[in-house]
């Protein structure tokens, strides 16, 4: 039988034995395999030269089909056998591969881009599928060696699949090096490059199948995890899935998978995310899910825990349902007996059941909501897991809410090690469970009064860091406040059940006692929880008058809060700002609200002042201005103006409105944060002692900037609904004969902010300050989709913007490149924030009157002799050829048209001084006149007349009185010589006017062609009017200073033909050639130019191909070798 199998092997070809391959299944692979190496082992040559030739066959056919699939599926199975019984055979083996890539290798270069395309496919069957335990022989080294030149060639191919396909034959050639970290490695830099600036997803994706993992490329994958495509943050959590194990990753490093993996938009990268974390947990945790959790630290990011217990929740790993009943039948979780001494849960555990609770309440609800929706089997299906869910929740929670308040006591006895776990029992108390029992809710309020009573006294300095930790956690007093609502029914309760609170801590702590030094710890402790009961309540009106003897509101303001102002510490005086800003912040308050403002202001305005007050006094402010309306707040600072200003402040800012307050100080803080993050690096590079006291000096510094961010964003997008209540508010105020309030900022204001907010955005030296660079982007990203009316403040503080932009480049002496030019970033930014769909009807925001504007800066720099530089030219053409116009027909309350538009695009055709500025404008032509026939809208040329009057204006818009009034041209103007009479080539060329930003000798030849007349060009206007008789639009008497050159150029033409034929075709080669050179100098600086850039081209250009594609391989293969495709 043995014989008989190898007489049908031998018997049958390599033609044969390839078409079974494609015919059959994979599980036949392995044996097609051995057939094909017992042909081989028998006569190599003729097996090779056979294989060669198929290959060039299947090499043709660019149709991506099965077939095609199960024969590189088979190729790689044949190099996967390439291990013999023994050593020699194994080395004819890999020789005999050798020999076979070689011609293969050649071929990669292909001239055809399919044939290219599967030959490196091959090429990587072969070359991947190596039996990885075998050691290359002389020959197949040497045939790697070659593979690596040729496939690093191909990463420059001009189709994606090409290079996609020439990085993962690479993926045997890394070499670790010396540290074995890969960092060493030619490959890995190359592939570090292309993952950086790679256009094309399936090649990105290859980088990360193919890039080894180490810590030198780790920060590599995780910073893909932000990629665009959604295919290529799968793939990075797909490969860290197969090469790298929990304990391989740090604990921040994983949390930020889980963060980003887990709050991802896309399904597919959460479900990949999620196979990534249950792989973890069979792995590395044994199926244990509090193990997952205490790995991934806790108390540190349990946010991040949480996420992965709900997702392991949903995805059926932990059955809560189960996990209630067992907490009742075997008395685990909160079912424990807390009776013993010492007895609590540790943190991992706390947020398990919370999370687990938490889980079974919100299934509950939806269940039983969904019953309500039903009829029939299906509600009652829906009601029994409802039901179901509700006793599992029951099981697992203790039996009352005395109870309950008694594990949460014992938690907070028990010291700094159990803060964690009793904040997560108050906040699963809060939302799990009924506080419908008073005397449930009696025992919580004596535990809530032992819990907030209780100040450490110093002695333990772990347990006082610790406690101060906890007052200053977000997680902490959220917990907190969630369970004084739950106790506490309503603000008056909660008002009379803290405000005695308050007075235990002003009496024991001995504030009332004269001469009595009160401790930090005390003092910081009482004004927390003054802070707690001030943050819960909206009005003083809900605090019921205290009797004689009981502490009051006015009591808190004045033996706790203003005392707390004047302590020479800053964590006691932080907290007391934070409470004046809190106070303010209510309504009918029974002071004069005016005299803390001023205090407020004073704090913030103050040098000297600590960084950390300054910066919760400047939340405050922010908060008032938000609560009362910003035009309030100004209303009682500039009424303690009468006073007499304060001395040792600046006169200045006392004097100006909360908004101009804000932003000066913002100003003030970048140019001190600036230069407080040189002179710490500085620091750091001198390895100076005290860096640490610097580090969180800077920090301190930073989050003041954040404070000023936020609260002016805050502001900005509250601004239109301050506008709607004022207006409200005048409508009632006159019906009642009164004199309306003003509340809302001036719309110049929120321009201003939305300016300065941008320029920060961009400003390089602040990046430092984290908390306040993370606020901006989520800011702008969110006002550009509340409203068009949003959008239309962002199209107002378009121009501003990038004017300031523009003269920070200019005083900053640098060189302003497409990559370094700050304005055309900021334009770029707001062109993409312009286009963003905003709520829910996806309607268009048509921005004529900022491509009017646009259109008008791009004239009067271009036209009138600024030195501008050239990005600033290019964003703004770019702006205008991105931005939507008319996208439901003409405005009818402002004067700009079609028309208009049309003929300023006309007018700057002959004006700007580059060729891609020009297909800008003509992309927006076109764009016109597409609405034009939609709406049916009039494309008539302007009259002569109509034309003067437009240039006039557009000379006279530098100085317009609006609000670019504030923000002027900041470009120098260049000094126009006199313009000698039409003669001598020489002397017209030396003489020529200045065009913008440079003389006509910067003027490229496509220039010259287009600008040889005084006409203006039509393009496809004629097209468009249906050949109606039109009247040519021609320059304007105003801009015959143009003249001069336009003679000079006609002057010199009967030179140029008067030249004899070769001549004319070396020098239209030259002028060919430079223009070309040119264009791709400007290409480049296009493709750097601002985000807005790859929406209208792409980064990288390459030149396209025509697919040929034949269904008949074989002819497909005589034509290709006919036109020496495959060579």
């Amino acid at each position: 039988m043995a014989r008989g199998r190898r007489r049908s092997a031998v018997s049958m070809t390599v033609p044969q034995l390839l078409n079974e391959v494609q015919r059959g299944v994979a599980s036949a692979h392995v044996r097609y395999s051995k057939m094909l190496w017992e042909l081989a082992t028998s006569d190599a040559l003729a097996t090779c030269e056979q294989l060669l030739t198929a290959m060039k066959h299947f090499a043709t056919v660019a149709e991506p089909t099965l077939s095609q699939t199960r024969l590189l599926n088979f190729f790689g199975t044949f190099a996967n056998d390439a291990e013999g019984r023994d050593a020699a055979t194994t080395e004819d083996r890999l020789n005999f591969i050798a020999v076979l890539l070689e011609p293969l290798i050649e071929l990669t270069g292909a001239k055809d881009h399919c044939a290219r395309w599967r030959f490196c496919q091959l090429v990587h069957a072969l070359v991947g599928n190596l039996p990885q335990n075998v050691e290359p022989s002389d020959a197949l080294d040497k045939a790697l060696g070659e593979l690596e030149e040729a496939m690093l060639e191909r990463l420059d191919d001009s189709q994606p699949r090409v290079r996609s396909v020439a990085v993962r034959a690479l993926a045997r050639l890394f070499v670790p090096g010396e540290a074995e970290d890969y960092s060493d490695c030619e490959l890995t830099a190359r592939m570090i490059e292309m993952l950086e600036s790679e256009n094309s997803t399936a090649v990105r994706k290859a980088v990360l199948a193919t890039l080894p993992y180490s810590s030198f490329t780790h920060p590599y994958f995780v910073e893909r995890t932000r990629d665009v495509s959604d295919d290529v943050r799968k793939m990075v959590y797909m490969a860290i899935k197969q090469r790298v194990p929990l304990p391989g990753l740090s604990t921040d490093d994983a949390v930020l998978l889980v963060r980003r993996g887990l709050g991802d938009r896309a399904p597919a990268v959460r479900a990949e995310v999620s196979k990534l974390v249950m792989q973890w947990l069979e792995d590395s945790c044994d199926g244990e899910p509090l193990r997952l959790v205490h790995q991934l630290d806790v108390q540190r990011h349990p946010e991040e825990c949480e996420l992965v217990l709900r997702m392991l929740l949903k995805e059926g790993q932990v059955n809560a349902v189960h996990l209630g009943r067992l907490a009742e039948s075997d008395s685990i979780g909160l079912r424990a007996d807390f009776s013993r001494p010492g007895a609590v849960m540790g943190p991992a555990s706390a947020l398990f059941w919370r999370v687990v609770c938490e889980w079974l309440k919100d299934e509950a609800t939806e269940r039983g909501l969904s019953a309500a929706r039903r009829v029939g089997q299906a509600a009652e299906i829906e009601n029994s897991k409802a039901a179901e869910a509700n006793q599992a929740l029951d099981a697992a929670l203790p039996p009352t809410v005395a109870d309950m308040a008694d594990i949460i006591a014992q938690h907070a006895a028990a010291g700094a090690a159990a803060r964690f776990a009793c904040a997560q029992l108050m906040q699963l108390a809060a939302r799990c469970m009924d506080f419908g029992d008073a005397a449930g809710r009696s025992d919580a309020s004596l535990m809530l009064r032992r819990l907030l009573t209780d100040v450490p006294t110093g002695d333990n300095a772990e347990e006082a860091a610790a406690w101060e930790a906890a007052w200053r956690s977000p997680s902490w007093l959220r917990a907190l406040a969630l369970f004084l609502r739950k106790v506490y029914g309503s603000p008056k309760e909660l008002a009379d059940g803290m405000l005695p609170i308050c007075g235990d801590l002003y009496t024991s702590g001995g504030f009332a006692t004269e001469g009595f030094e009160v401790a930090e710890q005390a003092w910081v402790h009482a004004l927390g929880v003054a802070g707690l009961l001030l943050e819960q309540l909206t009005s003083a009106r809900q605090v019921a008058a205290a009797g004689e003897g009981h502490f009051s509101l006015r009591d808190l303001l004045d033996r706790l809060v203003q005392p707390g102002l004047r302590h020479r510490s800053a964590k006691v005086r932080r907290e007391a700002v934070r409470c004046l800003g809190l106070y303010c912040s209510l309504d009918g308050i029974p002071t004069s609200l005016s005299s803390h403002l001023v205090v407020l202001r004073q704090v913030l305005i103050t040098h000297g002042e600590s960084a950390t007050v300054r910066a919760v006094a400047a939340q405050a402010l922010g908060d008032v201005a938000l609560a009362r309306g910003p035009k309030e707040v100004d209303r009682c600072l500039m009424a303690e103006l009468a006073g007499g200003l304060l001395p040792g402040l600046d006169p200045e800012l006392q004097q100006k409105a909360v908004v101009d307050l804000l932003l000066d100080v913002l100003r003030q803080w970048a140019e001190e944060f600036a230069g407080a993050a040189a002179a710490g690096a500085k620091k750091r590079a001198g390895v100076r002692r005290g860096s640490r006291g610097s580090a969180d000096d800077l920090e301190a510094l930073g989050g003041l900037g954040a404070a000023l961010v936020e609260g002016l964003a805050r502001l900005a997008r509250t601004h239109l609904r301050w506008q709607a209540r004022e207006e409200a508010e005048a409508v009632a105020a006159v019906q009642r004969g009164e004199q309306p309030r003003e509340l809302a900022m001036e719309d110049i204001d929120a321009v201003k902010v939305l300016v300065e907010l941008t320029l920060l955005h961009f400003n390089p030296e602040v990046e430092a300050a984290s908390l306040a660079t993370q606020v901006l982007p989520v800011f702008f990203q969110n006002y550009a989709e509340l409203t068009s009316e949003h959008q239309q403040f962002l199209a107002t503080a378009f121009l501003p913007a990038a004017r300031l932009a523009a003269g920070e480049d200019k005083v900053s002496g640098k060189r302003i490149t497409a990559a370094t030019c700050t304005s055309s970033k900021v334009m770029g930014f707001l062109a993409q924030l312009l286009q963003t769909p905003y709520g829910d009807k996806q309607e268009p925001v048509g921005h004529e009157v900022l491509v009017d504007l646009l259109l008008r800066e791009l004239y009067v720099c271009s036209a009138m002799g600024y030195e501008v530089p050239k990005p600033y030219l290019l964003a703004l053409c770019r702006t205008v050829a991105a931005l939507d116009v008319f996208p439901v027909g003409e405005p009818e309350d402002t004067d700009i048209t079609a028309r208009r538009l049309l003929e300023l695009a006309r007018q700057l055709l002959t004006e700007v001084p580059d060729s891609s500025m020009r297909k800008d404008l003509k992309v927006l032509l076109d764009k016109l006149h597409a609405r034009a026939r939609a709406h049916r809208l009039s494309t008539q040329p302007l009259t002569p007349e109509e034309i003067a009057v437009l240039i006039e204006q557009l000379q006279n818009f530098k100085e317009a009185e609006d609000v670019l009034a504030d923000y002027p041209l900041p470009f120098d103007a260049i000094e126009q010589p006199e313009a000698p009479a039409a003669g001598g080539r020489k002397g017209a060329a030396a003489k020529t006017p200045g065009r913008g930003r440079r003389a006509a000798a910067a003027d490229d030849s496509s220039e010259e062609e287009e600008d040889d007349g005084p006409q203006m060009p039509q393009d496809s206007d004629d097209e468009e009017d249906g050949g109606e008789e039109r009247t040519p639009a021609r320059v304007p008497p105003t801009a015959s200073r143009r003249m001069p050159d336009r003679a000079a150029r006609s002057a010199r033409k009967p030179l140029v033909e008067a030249a004899t034929s070769s001549s004319d075709e070396e020098e239209e080669d030259s002028e060919g050639e430079a223009a070309q050179d040119s264009e791709e100098e400007e290409g480049e600086e296009e493709d750097a130019l601002s985000p807005l850039a790859e929406n209208l081209s792409p980064a990288v250009r390459r030149p396209s191909k025509a697919r040929r594609q034949s269904s008949d391989s074989v002819s497909a293969l005589r034509q290709a070798l006919q036109e020496n495709r495959i060579s």
